[in-house]
């Protein structure tokens, strides 16, 4: 019987944290976990940081007001309010992967960052301090955040791993104690994703916070900050003030769909008409809220079949939106089965364009397409559902434990590979559900990294002997933190 919500994370967290005290670390020298500034800005904007912060003078920062996202030239957000020791100043943020870009970019010298009162950054050098100042000689205060957010790991170091040693010490426990440590591992992937979205619904707002989780859902790997961007640049509080073609018109227009190009001989008359629809409503709103080709959104098209293409990703988004009202309950707590409930109400979601088109310019397709398959369906339960109603509602553990798993992927079959080997009955038995794919992710992302080359100063496998009589303290202090 699986153990209730969440004494397992606990055990799990102890145990994590006591192998993390006895690896060897490694510094992870010029690695980045923010490799484009978008990424950090999508998620500074959507409050994935918190908003009470501590500057690098040891100022008392509180984001009182996030501001806009700048379309054009200029600041990052505009017509922020942050209270900075105690006093509220209004302006702009700027928020850089680097202190250095400050420079770099040529804001020291522009009087359009003068109205900046913060200046967010994650990396800085290691032995000169660097300053941010304005054209007109103004020190601005700094904030320097963690490289790491919600389920990116430990913020300095990473063990040294590499795949085989996990096998021996796996194959001498019982299915029964591999499947205690699939739990408690699962359990706390799910209380990171919880807090996550808790603090999110803290800096923004609960419809909002829920709004991006799905649309991120609906992004699969390779375009989640795409569509998380998407879904900051469309706030759900005004799409639902719109009628659905305007609606479709605002998200395909802000990711950037809506070329002209795209209208073109070549294009059947089915979709031509479909964009002369969408663009009736475009060109009314475009002005006020077209962005600059420098702050555009990158959509990434590499991997991604035609089903996933972003644009039927962005048309499953319009139709999730014209489908709020019965979603709503998820977070109302008015919902006695969350499984059946997503599943019927995402089932029916229906589009007489995206039921039979790949992307805005394709021919039809002979049979009709679903906007959300059934893997994508048990996504959004595993990382928006479940993380927001467990908030709630601890017991909700015990559904959550009974979803089925979905088809396996890379990064899967990889962590499977590395703690059972070859031995596919266990590969099998331990993938059945939901939160054992996700308890192997997890120990994945703690213990293995894909480019190590030697696992021999790693302690995980000759602790996962102790695992079986491993208990953690009655009280846990971490409970109630922010992870």
């Amino acid at each position: 019987m699986s153990p209730p919500y969440p004494v397992a994370a606990g055990r799990y967290e102890v145990f994590r944290q006591k192998i993390w005290s006895l690896a060897r670390l490694v510094v992870r020298g010029g690695e980045r976990l923010f490799r484009d500034e978008i990424d950090l800005q999508a998620q500074w904007f959507g409050g994935e940081f918190g908003r009470v912060f501590t500057g690098t003078e040891g100022e008392k920062i509180e984001i009182v007001q996030f501001g806009h996202w700048n379309r054009g030239a200029g600041p990052d957000f505009t017509e922020v309010a942050a209270r900075i020791d105690g006093e509220l100043r209004r302006g702009a943020v700027e928020v850089d992967v680097d202190v250095r870009n400050w420079e770099r970019h040529g804001h020291l010298i522009n009087p359009d960052f003068n109205e900046v009162v913060l200046h967010v950054f994650t990396d800085q050098p290691a032995m000169n301090r660097v300053f941010t100042r304005t054209e007109d000689h103004r020190n601005i205060p700094q904030l320097l955040l963690p490289q790491f957010t919600g389920l990116e790991g430990h913020p300095d170091f990473l063990p040294e791993a590499f795949p085989g040693r996990c096998v021996a010490p796996l194959s001498r426990m019982s299915d029964g104690e591999v499947e205690s440590l699939l739990v408690a591992a699962a359990q706390y992937r799910l209380r990171r994703k919880s807090e996550r979205l808790r603090v999110m619904i803290e800096s923004t707002s609960g419809e909002q916070a829920m709004f991006q989780a799905f649309a991120e859902a609906l992004g699969f790997r390779q375009n989640k900050t795409a569509m998380a961007i998407l879904a900051q640049r469309c706030p759900v509080k005004g799409l639902l003030a719109m009628a659905e073609p305007e609606r479709e018109a605002r998200l395909f227009g802000a990711a950037g769909f809506l070329d002209p190009s795209l209208c073109g001989e070549l294009v059947p008359e089915d979709s031509r008409a479909y964009q002369r629809c969408l663009w009736d409503q475009w060109w009314k709103m475009r002005d006020s809220v077209e962005t600059s080709p420098r702050r555009a959104i990158a959509w990434r098209y590499d991997g991604t079949r035609p089903h996933n293409h972003p644009q039927r990703r962005v048309g499953a988004l319009a139709g999730l939106v014209n489908q709020w009202e019965q979603l709503r309950p998820i977070w109302e707590g008015n919902v006695n089965n969350f499984e059946k409930h997503v599943n019927k109400v995402l089932k029916n979601l229906s589009h007489p364009f995206w039921e039979h088109h790949y992307t805005l310019g394709s021919e039809a397709s002979k049979s009709a397409l679903r906007l959300v398959g059934k893997d994508r369906l048990r996504d959004i339960l595993g990382n928006v559902i479940f993380p927001g109603a467990i908030r709630l509602e601890p017991d909700t553990w015990g559904e959550y434990a009974t979803l089925g798993r979905v088809d396996s992927n890379q990064k899967l079959r990889r962590a499977s590979l590395r703690l059972f080997g070859s031995d596919g009955q266990r590969q099998k038995l331990f993938t059945r559900y939901y939160h054992q794919q996700q308890g192997l992710l997890q120990i994945y992302d703690d213990f293995c990294l894909e480019d190590a080359s030697d696992c021999r100063n790693c302690p995980f496998p000759e602790q996962l002997a102790q695992w079986k009589n491993f208990s953690p303290p009655a009280v846990f202090p971490f409970a109630n933190s922010t992870v």
